[in-house]
């Protein structure tokens, strides 16, 4: 008993020891900005014991049951200095919660190091961010290259980006607009080396930045932060190619920084339907790291191009920022096109076989400029003027035949020469004024724009009606048109916030926006003879107007986690105008009056997964071509007749955002669901008459009609395996379209179908193999209540393959294959064109900074387009001739050296959303 006594007491001891010191110990892990870090190892050392464990995605960490009151803890993560530190506690069960702790970064060059502590896709509200060391690529790689690796963006093969299903219209470098913000521009002219990341931002405007209250329809933009240790330094590329067929490419890009001074450009000579700016039309060029360089040969026809373009940003100090381009092109597009197009009525299907030739010759300058100052931290000043000036040359013949019900009813020929010069002045300027009292903000931008048309057309028409009971008819018609047209706008906007709380404030809001047009046409008939006279029924003058002005407030909730806002606005409208005809004035007013709520709600679940939903409404006005009295009778056989009585319509907007990425697994899911439904939507009416002169006629009428609405799903799905060795994205769309029409006064309703689905595979298993094969296909169907000869549907699929193999260290092989299959078009016209495009490149030089390509474009000679449009009764099939075989040897030298450091924080952002200087682009409010 003695000795048992003795054992019993030591156990009760040590048992309430044990029980005293078993509790659990956790903390965070932020770098020096304060930002957690992700996947930091942190190991938990105490005597002989050492457990082992990774902070989660806000930078957590947790031990369980630990024992010992005295521990070491060492933090490591790549990118960062690891951390050893000792902690000595008193013994008890409460649990132990360790100030943050924080790791300062590796004082080395960006370039060795790749920083794992973070997502390689962050998501933040309207913003989702792709980290560009996460994706490595081959040396001389540009950033299109960077592109189509990110999860959700493709890149199209005329190098045109889409991200979660919309289209890039813009893109920026450290925030700031780089040649007009024209994306081609910049993915296909920046290495990809230079990239720190890749920013998908849905861009409300810049007052909307500075308030916090977003609403209508964003604008999809894509900014490219540049790396720190690449803010100096310059980099260039010059390409000579020529080939069989007197195919020739010459092109060249120069780039200079110097922390907060930045110069570029950008010139480009070529034959190969290759464009660097976007002025409206034309393929892209490429080619670093292995693309195809100069294949622009999925735009229609045969394109000469001459471009070049200066690009310069600089920073005076702290306070004022300086940035703008000029760009010229001269594009010249010879196209040969088959159409059948088929008109379809209740009782009869209108069906026209036609064979065109088009030149089209456009000569093009842009200049866009902005200056922002910052007199101080309450004041912000932005001014951005601009001019465009296009000139165009349109000549084209075509011949046609017509039938109706399958019986022969006309053919014929027409001629057309249009010239036209477009001059375009505007200028923004945006003020914002913080008060003293913290959130509390007034700001105002006001756009002012003048566009001019002045517009010569030559149109000469000749056919022949085939009577129904026997007989023909000729028709000649050839008129010369005036046109002078010219448009000016003015809209301001002003907003007041006022703070209601620390996470709540109000807005008040008022716009108003004036557009003023006015139109001018002469008409002249001229004789087989060539005798002009003035028609004075055909031309007119006419001045029209649509003012709105719109009274609103919004109440916005900012939350860590979530925020949202709803707010109501009041919008009067008016649309007026007046017509002279053989000097008759006669003058129209429409009036309207639209009460618009608003919404908006998003919920960051984490730095990796958002939630979005947003309602906006907004007004549209007619187009002059809907509106003109005057009917347009250029084409005797579809006039045009103009509705001076019609109203804007209104649309409603819904949208639903979810994007997801799993830092565990890597997995990355986009999906977006938007409805539009409008009210008082501008439609045609087809109206058939037979005119004994002319024959048959389809008049084309425009009037206001409810009933018109549509929805679009889309979803992105990618997964990785192997560290992004292996991934496969699988995406679709679904699009519905109620659409509204009328044919001889009846009204029809069409629903339009068009479903889509497509698997990609980027296969990377080493450094010297890229596979990326491909498959989409797309179904579209159309029915109509009213019209069931236009129900109709077609499909088409299509095979992808491109490739990359590099062997003996400098030599590279690639392959570009693509395969169509269409089903239900017309049999005429119904193409499947194979086409195969291949290369063999040998680099040399330090870096293998040189490199000399044979390529060889669509090697099966099958390249043609074909296409399909349904727009009220009318059907169109289309097939249009593309750039076909050729061989080309090309030369490419690029030059590369930088020195660079982190620049100072610089024009830090006024308020939620702005961009700052340092490179880091777009954040979310």
């Amino acid at each position: 008993m003695k000795k048992i006594l003795p054992l019993i007491i030591g156990c009760l001891i040590s048992y309430g020891t044990m029980a005293q010191t078993n509790r659990d110990v956790s903390g965070v892990v932020k770098d020096s900005t304060g930002t957690s870090i992700i996947a930091a190892t942190v190991k938990f050392i105490a005597g002989k014991d050492t457990i082992f464990t990774r902070t989660d995605i806000d930078g957590k960490f947790a031990f369980k049951s630990i024992k010992s009151s005295t521990f070491l803890i060492t933090v490591s993560s790549l990118g960062y200095q690891a951390l050893n530190k000792r902690f000595l506690y008193k013994d008890g069960a409460s649990p132990l919660i360790l100030d943050p702790i924080t790791l300062k970064a590796e004082n080395r060059m960006l370039g060795e190091v790749v920083i794992s502590g973070t997502p390689s896709v962050t998501i933040k509200e309207d913003t989702i961010v792709y980290r560009a060391s996460d994706y490595p690529l081959r040396e001389n790689a540009l950033a299109e290259d960077l592109l189509k690796r990110l999860p959700g963006v493709e890149v199209d093969k005329d190098g045109n980006v889409t991200a979660q299903g919309k289209a890039i219209t813009r893109v920026r470098i450290n925030g700031k607009d780089f040649f007009g913000g024209d994306v081609k521009t910049a993915t296909q002219q920046l290495p990809a080396n230079i990239l720190e990341s890749a920013q998908i931002i849905d861009d409300y405007g810049d007052q909307a930045n500075l308030t916090g209250i977003r609403n209508g329809d964003p604008e999809k933009i894509l900014n490219f932060t540049i790396r720190a240790d690449k803010n100096k330094g310059y980099f260039a590329r010059g390409t000579l190619g020529g080939g069989d067929k007197d195919r020739y490419q010459g092109s060249l890009t120069a780039n200079t920084y110097n922390n907060t001074e930045q110069f570029s450009l950008i010139g480009n000579l070529n034959n190969t339907n290759s464009s660097v700016f976007n002025f409206g039309g034309g393929g892209g060029w490429g080619g670093g790291g292995g693309g195809f360089q100069g294949f622009g040969g999925n735009s229609d026809g045969l394109t000469a191009v001459g471009s070049i373009g200066l690009n310069y940003r600089k920073d005076y100090g702290t306070k004022l920022s300086s940035y703008g381009n000029y760009s010229y092109s001269d594009r010249n597009n010879d196209v040969l096109s088959d159409q059948l197009q088929q008109n379809n009525f209740q009782s009869s299907l209108i069906s026209t076989d036609q064979t065109s030739v088009k030149n089209l010759i456009n000569d093009n300058h842009r200049f866009n400029w902005n200056l922002e100052y910052k007199p101080d931290s309450m004041n912000f000043i932005k001014f951005s003027p601009s001019f465009s000036y296009g000139g165009t040359t349109d000549a084209g013949s075509s011949s046609y035949i017509q039938s109706d019900n399958n019986r022969l009813s006309s053919d014929g020929t027409s001629l057309n020469n249009t010239v036209s010069r477009n001059p375009n002045f505007g200028a923004n300027i945006l003020l914002n004024h913080r008060l003293k009292k913290r959130g509390r903000n007034l700001s105002l931008f006001v756009s002012a724009n003048n566009a001019k048309t002045k517009q010569e057309d030559d149109q000469l028409t000749q056919y022949i009606n085939y009577i129904v009971n026997g007989g023909t008819s000729t028709v000649y018609r050839n008129q010369e048109l005036y046109d002078n047209n010219r448009n000016s706008n003015i809209n301001a906007n002003l907003s007041y916030n006022e703070p209601l709380s620390a996470t709540t404030n109000l807005e008040f809001n008022y716009n108003h926006s004036t557009t003023n047009y006015k139109n001018q046409r002469e008409t002249f008939d001229i004789t087989p003879a060539g005798l002009s006279t003035y028609n004075t029924s055909l031309s007119n003058d006419f001045d029209y107007s649509f003012s709105t002005n719109r009274f609103g407030m919004n109440y916005r909730v900012n939350q860590k986690k979530y925020n949202y806002s709803f707010g109501l606005s009041a919008q009067p409208n008016v649309l007026e105008g007046r017509s002279v005809v053989m000097g008759v004035t006669t003058p129209n007013r429409n009036t309207g009056f639209n009460i618009i709520p608003s919404a908006r709600y998003s919920y960051n679940f984490s730095r990796t997964r958002a939630f979005n939903a947003n309602y906006y409404g907004r007004a549209n006005e007619p187009t002059y071509i809907q509106l003109q009295p005057t009917p347009d009778i250029s084409n005797p056989q579809y006039p045009v007749y103009g509705n001076p009585n019609l109203g804007a319509e209104f649309a409603h907007i819904l949208n639903f955002r979810y994007n997801n990425f799993n830092f565990s697994s890597g997995d990355v899911l986009f999906f977006n669901l938007t409805g539009n439904y409008t009210e008082n939507k501008i439609v045609s009416n087809i109206v058939r008459k037979m005119d004994p002169a002319i024959g048959l006629v389809q008049e084309s009428r425009y009037l206001n009609t409810d009933g018109y609405f549509t929805t679009n799903a889309y979803y992105n799905y990618s997964k990785p395996f192997q560290e992004k060795k292996y991934v496969f994205s699988f995406n679709g769309s679904a699009n519905y379209i109620n659409n509204i029409s009328f044919t001889d006064d009846k009204k029809n309703t069409g629903k339009n179908w068009i479903f889509s689905q497509g698997l990609n595979m980027q296969i990377n298993p080493n450094k010297n193999f890229e596979l990326n094969p491909g498959l989409r296909y797309s179904f579209n169907t159309n029915t109509n209540d009213a019209i069931t000869n236009n129900n109709t549907q077609v499909s088409t699929y299509t095979l992808n393959f491109n490739s990359k193999v590099f062997f003996l260290k400098t030599w590279l092989i690639g392959s570009d294959f693509s395969k169509s299959i269409n089903n239900g078009y017309s049999s005429a016209l119904a193409v499947n064109p194979f086409i195969i495009n291949t290369y063999l490149e040998k680099q040399f030089l330090k870096d293998k900074s040189a490199t000399l390509r044979l390529q060889g474009f669509d090697l099966l000679d099958q390249n043609t387009s074909v296409s399909r449009s349904v727009t009220g009764n009318v059907i169109t099939d289309s097939q249009s001739n593309r750039l076909s075989r050729y061989v080309m040897l090309s030369f490419t030298m690029r030059i590369q050296k930088f020195s660079g450091k982190q620049p100072q924080q610089q024009m830090q952002p006024m308020g939620p959303g702005m961009y700052n200087r340092s490179g880091s682009g777009h954040s979310g409010s």
